[in-house]
């Protein structure tokens, strides 16, 4: 099970330089799922929280990174002319995770807050520029790398290995935070994220870069042009608006969950390991190698159906929590995320890489991620923090006046649910996959099997 490659897909695989290959991909997010917890997740929402950051301040520090979101048109377009895939995905990999370190070094010698938030903000803006070319870089590079017919078992099994990195880490991060000294923990925290982050880098220094694929015209080298090819390709438009709009209700709150349980559930940064991490990735690895064969058999669209629905309503349980009834709560709420999210972001990476043609595929890929980073992550972000800096506490005042218990973090939650409902059952529905059956056909022929 824990092979850095699975059986059938090295079985179906002829070229030994290129299992070799994939098995350094999938060696990979072992390291860097450990970064992008630590630097997304409960660790740098306590780093925050621990400097005295405001909601508005935190969410728009979290926003910085993905901005990088932005700058990948700049990226593809360097990586269509130079042709330097490999290249650009090592230095902006290294740019991308290099300063994290400095970062942990931050309350050392900036004691000013004024000082030290613009010393954040300048590190987090070198991250966006390197993350703009590791990240589209990467999926141009993988593409071309991974056979069609193989994508979805072998990214199943990769965030399957991902997934025992984050819960064995997690728990780890967890226990020493709780029990060493919160400064001093977590700038340990953050350099060991991001010591890892760039072991993850260094796996590909090894990793064979295909050629990229050109058509007769060559290289159109008009940013127009660029946006005219995208916006006139209806599959991939129609899955870029479900994207941007699913991604931007997912994070109106996301980053809030972490804050919501340090400030109001008051849970130990272990039990927030436990139940946030392990329990989810408990869950994911007995359910991401099962949705890997279930996108390759029925298709991407009717499997992210299923999962945004359920995904959607998850905000709605938070709501219910208080500081002596979360552990039940939480525990289904994340057994329920441990199961749909993986199969969410699976099908959206699926859907990015099928829907985009393979002619200028960074293109799409760059202009995907510039509306994800920029509409999706870092406005979901900003709107979230606005909503509970200007709004919330109005909210639950008043709400508190009727006689009842209501955080204001309900309110970006109960926000994130509705918008989340909008993305699945208006704009997901919209997205055509060759090939792909029907949610229903999908349960019948699954109903079929299990008679």
């Amino acid at each position: 099970m824990f092979s850095l490659l699975s059986r059938d897909v090295a079985q179906n695989i002829r070229d030994p330089k290129l299992r070799d290959d994939l098995r350094f991909v999938t060696l990979g997010i072992v390291f860097g799922i450990v970064f992008v917890n630590v630097t997304t997740g409960a660790p740098i929402a306590g780093f925050a929280n621990a400097l005295g950051f405001g909601d508005l301040l935190y969410a728009f520090l979290l926003a910085l990174p993905v901005l990088g979101g932005a700058l990948q048109v700049f990226a593809s377009l360097v990586l269509e002319r130079t042709k330097k895939r490999k290249l650009a995905f090592l230095l902006g990999g290294f740019a991308n995770r290099v300063p994290w370190l400095f970062v942990a070094l931050l309350p050392l010698w900036a004691s000013n807050r004024r000082v030290l938030f613009g010393s954040f903000v300048g590190l987090l803006l070198c991250t966006a520029f390197g993350g703009a070319f590791l990240a589209v870089s990467f999926m141009s590079w993988v593409a071309d790398l991974v056979p069609l017919e193989l994508r979805g078992r072998f990214f199943g099994h990769r965030s399957l290995l991902g997934t025992v990195s984050s819960l064995v880490s997690g728990l780890c991060i967890g226990w020493f935070l709780d029990t060493v000294s919160r400064g001093t923990g977590f700038s340990v925290v953050i350099a060991l994220a991001a010591v890892l982050g760039i072991l993850d880098i260094l796996c590909f220094v090894r990793v064979q870069d295909p050629p990229m694929k050109y058509g007769e015209e060559g290289y159109p080298g008009n940013v127009i042009h660029f946006f005219r090819e995208v916006f006139a390709h209806p599959p991939f438009f129609r899955f870029l608006l479900f994207a941007v709009f699913w991604y931007f209700a997912f994070n109106v709150a996301s980053p809030f969950f972490n804050l919501y349980m340090i400030r109001d559930l008051r849970m130990s940064f272990f039990h927030i390991a436990l139940y946030v991490q392990a329990v989810a990735n408990c869950t994911t690895l007995f359910s991401i190698r099962l949705f890997g064969r279930l996108t390759d058999r029925f298709g991407n669209v009717p499997i992210a159906l299923l999962a945004t629905s359920v995904a959607s309503s998850l905000p709605l349980l938070w709501c219910l929590t208080t500081e002596t009834n979360w552990r039940p709560i939480v525990l289904v709420i994340q057994i329920l995320a441990g199961i749909f999210w993986p199969a969410i972001d699976l099908t959206v990476n699926n859907l990015a890489l099928k829907l985009s043609p393979d002619l200028h595929r960074s293109f799409y890929i760059a202009v995907l991620n510039l509306f994800l980073g920029v509409f999706g992550n870092a406005l979901g972000y900003i709107a979230g923090g606005a909503v509970l800096e200007y709004l919330a506490p109005s909210v639950a005042r008043f709400v508190e006046g009727l006689g009842m218990h209501f955080s204001p973090y309900y309110v970006v939650f109960l926000l994130s649910t509705l918008l989340r409902f909008v993305a699945t059952f208006v704009f997901l529905p919209r997205i055509r996959e060759e090939q792909a059956l029907t949610l229903r056909d999908v349960f019948r022929a699954l109903f079929r099997e299990a008679r």
